[in-house]
C-alpha cells in the first residue's frame, strides 16, 4: 500500500509472486525436514531461521530515512509538441547551471533524481558535467516513447516536487534550467 496508485497494481503482483514462489520452494524442503528429523524440529528450526532472516535483511538494508510523500500532484506541466512523434526513444536533457563549490552537494542530490527518474519507467539516466565551463551540469533521461514521457507527469508525487525544488535551489541562472526533447531517430 506504500507504492503510489500507477504502480501499486504492479507492485502487488511481485509481492504474490514472492509469496507463492517461496511456499513452492518452501513446502517441499521443510516436509523433507520433517521427514528426515520430526515435525516440532522442523517447525523450530524454520522460526529460528526465519528470526536470523529477518536480522540479516535488517541489517543490510540501507537506512530508508524519511518517509517519501507519494501524493498525487499536478505541479508538473505536461509538454506540448508540434507534431507527438510516432515512434523513437525520447531523450529529455535538463541544463542545470550550479556554484562550482557546491558541485559534489549537487552531485550526491542528483543521485536521488536518478532513483526518482528511473523508478518512474524512465529507460536510462545520465548525469554530465561540462568539462569546459566549471558548474555546467546536463541531466539525461530516456524513455521509450513519446506516450511513455507524457505518462511520467501523471505519475509525479508530492515528494518528486520536493526533489525538483531542491534541484533547483542549486541552479544559479536567471532563467529555470534548460529543457529539450529530442527523439532518437534510427538512420538505414
Amino acid at each position: 500500500m506504500g507504492l503510489p496508485d500507477w504502480v501499486r497494481a504492479r507492485g502487488m503482483s511481485m509481492y504474490q509472486m514472492a509469496i507463492m514462489g517461496s511456499r513452492a520452494i518452501g513446502d517441499p524442503v521443510w516436509g523433507q525436514v520433517a521427514t528426515l528429523s520430526s515435525l516440532s524440529t522442523s517447525v523450530a528450526l524454520a522460526a529460528v531461521l526465519g528470526a536470523l532472516a529477518m536480522a540479516l535483511v535488517n541489517r543490510l538494508m540501507p537506512a530508508q530515512g524519511m518517509v517519501e510523500d507519494l501524493t498525487p500532484s499536478t505541479q508538473f506541466k505536461m509538454p506540448q509538441a508540434v507534431e507527438p512523434p510516432a515512434q523513437g526513444h525520447v531523450m529529455v536533457m535538463i541544463e542545470y547551471r550550479v556554484d562550482p563549490a557546491r558541485s559534489e552537494e549537487f552531485r550526491a542530490l542528483m543521485q536521488e533524481s536518478r532513483r526518482s527518474r528511473l523508478r518512474h519507467g524512465a529507460l536510462s539516466w545520465e548525469l554530465l558535467q561540462d568539462i569546459n565551463v566549471p558548474g555546467r551540469f546536463v541531466e539525461m533521461i530516456e524513455d521509450e516513447s513519446w506516450t511513455d514521457h507524457l505518462r511520467r507527469f501523471d505519475r509525479v508525487t508530492a515528494a518528486d516536487v520536493a526533489l525538483r525544488d531542491r534541484k533547483l535551489a542549486f541552479h544559479k541562472g536567471v532563467s529555470p534550467p534548460l529543457v529539450s526533447r529530442c527523439v532518437m531517430t534510427t538512420t538505414l
